[in-house]
């Protein structure tokens, strides 16, 4: 017997729960356009499912601990919006800075946008300053 696929905002949950905290990604096959517009810091590139584990395995590089939690999931017609922390220790080089060992806590929100229950753009507003701040080794 086949589950039900997860729902819009439950794919959305999948994404951080088990791609970003346990690496696995699988679910995303049917469920992605072949090339997603992601609209961050006022541009878009697009991305492809299949990139997401080296993206997740290079924050891993940098942060083996990380941790993403998911604070608001909130869902309205074709879009999910969700409010995330990103946890984690820095023991790895992270844009250009040598590991520092600090433990960071980031805050970042997202919005998945889906066409027949198929993910079609997303957009991040991350605080890569916050980020930044906190990594930096001459800080203490």
């Amino acid at each position: 017997m086949h589950s039900a696929a997860p729902s819009n905002a439950g794919l959305v949950r999948l994404i951080f729960e088990e791609g970003w905290n346990q690496q696995r990604f699988g679910y995303l096959a049917d469920r992605t356009a072949p090339a997603i517009p992601f609209h961050y810091h006022g541009t878009t590139t697009h991305v492809v499912a299949e990139s997401l584990p080296g993206l997740v395995q290079s924050w891993r590089d940098a942060f083996p601990d990380l941790e993403i939690v998911i604070r608001h999931l909130v869902t309205e017609d074709d879009l999910v919006a969700v409010s995330l922390v990103l946890r984690g220790t820095h023991e790895g080089p992270w844009w250009g800075v040598s590991p520092s060992g600090k433990r960071v806590e980031v805050e970042e929100m997202m919005f998945f946008r889906f066409e027949d229950d198929v993910l079609v753009e997303m957009w991040e507003v991350f605080d890569e300053h916050g980020l930044r701040a906190q990594i930096r080794a001459d800080e203490d």
